[in-house]
């Protein structure tokens, strides 16, 4: 039987990272992700995993309503190129091209709709488990992702009426991509595609099964884990427009996670798990607002900036039919993330902390999924008496809601090793 101290542990403990819901933009692979991790039990002392992603279909980007948007919609329903002048020394080259303009901002003049396509071509992870005593494990993932933004369209809305109309499209829009380059230091308009190592995560993990001697209920698994992720992973590209980071943008992160497992007849599993990820906040040139009306993709200015990140919440729940054929199980979940605002203090005065702040990407991000796997246990044809344990699992990650992020349909496979 259970333990009551353990399950009231557990209880306690989810019902407090619940209520301290607190992600990047995306929904790049995580191997740790309890979801589509492989199984694991003390019976062999070694684990190891292999895992293959790649997107497919149109990425669906929620802005900051809801609303399904293009990917480069999800922070300002268009791109403002007058308001981004705005904010620095009159004497300074933007300065000087603001005064040259001498055009007021009647909502269409100077505006640029923009669009692009966002792709995740693959995602491959390694991920090694060792346990020691009975239920103790370490465990380590190393994930690299290879993307790309292509099409990336600037459609200028500039009407040719009136004079500030003609000496907008003269100064600045029908000369937009160099004049954005030289002004911004070097920041790209277009397209990028780029490849990597994400953050290299290692925890620490407990779990143990309680048999229950019922009709229905037959087991109950309790586990933790704590983590430490390292910033081997690619940060946020300043110079490139939403080019998101592969990790935690260069910061240390800790995750701490409790899950709970029920089985439940002779096929059927359910289960919930809960893990907050504090991440530590760090320095680095950032791109940053020099004006409350500045819009995100047009940030000229770069400056040095402490971020405090939001705290991360991931919340899942699966039902599973285990084992129902043979070695075949079928599992569907659904899964939540939740990144609280994060803040930004700006390392000198020549910026305001406070507009810095405003900016869209830093306020709170949500995503919702349905996960379906499907999982075959090889171990079904050797027997228990086996040496080895190998399990193959196809996967489907699929997007329905979200605000402020972009997130790509993905298909996956996992293929374990227990030894």
């Amino acid at each position: 039987m259970i333990h009551t101290k353990y399950f009231s542990f557990f209880l306690f403990i989810t019902f407090f990272l619940i209520q301290s819901s607190a992600i990047f933009s995306m929904n790049i692979l995580r191997p740790y992700d309890t979801l589509i991790r492989p199984y694991y039990d003390s019976d062999f002392p070694f684990q190891i995993a292999l895992y293959g992603e790649t997107g497919f279909g149109n990425t669906r980007a929620f802005d900051e309503c809801g609303r399904i948007n293009n990917v480069l919609k999800i922070w300002n329903c268009d791109q403002n190129s007058l308001k981004m002048l705005e904010g620095f020394d009159v004497a300074s080259a933007k300065g000087q091209l603001l005064i040259k303009l001498d055009a007021n901002d009647d909502g269409i003049r100077g505006h640029f709709n923009v669009c692009g396509d966002l792709e995740l071509n693959a995602a491959i992870a390694f991920a090694f488990r060792y346990f020691f005593y009975d239920n103790w494990s370490i465990s380590t993932y190393l994930p690299a992702y290879s993307m790309q933004l292509k099409n990336v369209i600037w459609q200028d809305q500039t009407k040719n009426i009136t004079a500030a109309d003609m000496r907008v499209k003269q100064l600045l829009t029908n000369h937009f991509f160099p004049i954005v380059k030289e002004l911004g230091g070097e920041l790209n308009l277009q397209g990028w595609k780029r490849s990597g190592f994400g953050d290299l995560a290692l925890f620490l993990e407990w779990y143990r099964d309680f048999p229950q001697a019922k009709p229905f209920l037959k087991n109950v698994r309790i586990n933790w884990r704590l983590g430490l992720t390292f910033p081997t992973g690619r940060p946020w590209d300043e110079d490139e427009i939403f080019a998101v980071p592969f990790g935690f943008d260069k910061a240390f992160a800790i995750p701490f996670g409790l899950g709970l497992d029920i089985t439940l007849g002779s096929y059927l599993k359910t289960g919930l798990d809960v893990q907050l990820t504090h991440t530590f906040g760090n320095t680095r040139d950032r791109r940053i607002k020099t004006q409350v009306d500045q819009t995100e993709l047009l940030l000229l200015a770069k400056a040095s900036a402490y971020k405090d990140f939001g705290l991360i919440q991931r919340f899942n729940l699966y039902v599973q039919f285990y084992k129902f054929l043979y070695g075949l199980s079928f599992k569907v979940g659904y899964q939540f993330f939740k990144q609280g605002d994060s803040e930004l203090v700006l390392k000198s005065n020549t910026f305001s902390n406070t507009i810095a702040n405003t900016a869209e990407s830093l306020q709170e991000q949500t995503m919702h999924h349905m996960i379906v796997d499907v999982i075959y246990d090889f171990n079904e044809h050797f027997g228990d008496e086996s040496r080895l344990r190998s399990e193959l699992s196809f996967y489907a990650r699929l997007p329905f809601n979200g605000k402020q992020v972009a997130l790509i349909p993905a298909i996956g496979a996992v293929f374990s090793i227990n030894f």
